[in-house]
């Protein structure tokens, strides 16, 4: 047990040798303050190197414990998404009218799979907020979300096609799955009885299990004073204040730019504290409100990692898993160039690895505030990562990028 910002925390979990120095960096991040409750699950090959969990205000916090993992969804879409693929459903080189004909409205008739799948459909916003009523799964499937979208035409920006579909894309592509779908399962239903069953995995979209922990962010004052502290003194932060100067200035250009456009959510707004609420959590955003524990990431990301196959278990076969990692474009996505592949997942490179091999060799994405859920195929590591305190000033999400680069040098070492 320890304190954090005056605080006491807790870490439990097991480590195995070789991993002790990750668990030192998880708990570095509590005792520096930026951490409230948090889980970090690890993989390499088939074995559990770490299962740590960490908490500070909700003492029935636990390694099984859900939290909101935001973009950190976008993955297990995307592998949904291959799994109509791997059975022979969908091509990534598939127009999105050829299986939503009432798509083509307004002229969307070229937009394909693959085009969306790397956020450059030209929908990153639509014309109007959707009902959190909109997203249950019968209201789905009665279209309530579809008839919005049918009606949006695309708006591409002035750099080229690509522009981060931040909620947009998971209902979309949960349009194009539920109508493809065999059974007309949508993207939660499918990922409830065919990823989180076979693994024995807590990772669902839409969910009204009671065992959560909501998102919080991290408070203005206390990055204001930590950014204050130089570095040689500890500041917890990563930039100093007249970084954190240009960062507030490009989130104020962020939100002047966006100011005509209405919020995605109806009731979404700054705080975020909509994705805690129960009507949101039992709908599906495939994109953004992933309710899931770090420790059914990992197994997901230990299946990605291994070539789609899991402890005897085939999530995907390796057509298909191939088909999921192929074919990585490169494109500017908010202020970095990022490498997304046709079936929707990022492949990570890190130009400097002198001090850390990062994520360089990973794929996956990551969430708004911390979550990580990413595979490493190389080296065969699965990593999951689920934070409650959002740290919103970190868009790379450099805590769990570190404990990455850690992860891999040990597997090297033992």
């Amino acid at each position: 047990m320890g304190k954090t910002n005056g605080n006491k925390f807790t870490i439990q979990g097991t480590v195995a040798p070789g991993y002790e120095s990750v668990k030192k960096m998880f708990e570095e991040n509590f005792q520096a303050g930026l951490e409230d409750n948090a889980q970090l699950c690890v993989y390499v090959g088939e074995q559990l190197v770490l299962d740590l969990w960490g908490y500070s205000s909700d003492t029935n916090y636990n390694g099984d414990t859900l939290t909101n993992i935001f973009s950190s969804t976008k993955s297990l879409t995307a592998i949904c998404m291959a799994m109509l693929y791997d059975q022979g459903l969908i091509k990534y080189t598939d127009k999105i009218v050829d299986h939503w004909p009432e798509f083509a409205e307004h002229g969307k008739t070229e937009t394909t799979i693959a085009d969306l799948m790397r956020h450059e459909a030209g929908l990153a916003a639509f014309d109007q907020s959707v009902d959190p009523k909109s997203l249950l799964t019968d209201n789905i499937k009665d279209n309530k979300v579809g008839k919005v979208i049918e009606k949006q035409t695309q708006i591409y920006p002035a750099t080229g096609k690509r522009a981060y579909h931040a909620v947009t894309r998971g209902w979309i592509a949960n349009e194009i799955f539920r109508r493809v779908h065999p059974s007309g399962s949508t993207i939660g239903e499918h990922l409830k009885n065919s990823i989180s069953d076979t693994l024995d995995a807590r990772v669902f979209i839409g969910t009204d299990d009671e065992q959560y922990s909501p998102v919080v962010s991290m408070s203005k004052s206390f990055i204001l004073r930590q950014s204050l502290i130089p570095k040689s003194l500890g500041r917890a932060i990563d930039p100093n204040f007249h970084e954190l100067a240009g960062l507030m200035n490009g989130f104020r250009k962020i939100m002047k730019d966006g100011k005509d456009k209405p919020p995605a959510l109806v009731g979404l707004d700054i705080s975020g504290k909509l994705w805690n609420t129960p009507e949101i959590r039992k709908g599906e955003s495939p994109s953004a409100n992933g309710n899931c524990s770090a420790r059914g990431l990992a197994k997901v990301a230990a299946a990605m990692a291994n070539g789609g196959t899991f402890q005897g278990k085939t999530i995907l076969n390796p057509e298909a898993w191939k088909a999921l990692h192929a074919e990585p474009i490169d494109g500017i996505l908010v202020a970095n160039s990022i490498k997304f592949t046709q079936g929707g997942v990022a492949q990570f490179e890190e130009e400097d690895t002198s001090r850390t091999d990062g994520r360089s060799g990973f794929y996956g994405w990551m969430g708004f505030g911390g979550s990580v859920f990413q595979w490493h195929p190389e080296s065969k590591i699965g990593f999951g990562y689920t934070p409650t305190l959002l740290t919103w000033i970190d868009l790379i999400n450099n805590k769990a990028r570190l404990m990455q680069g850690e992860v891999i040098k040990c597997a090297r070492n033992v």
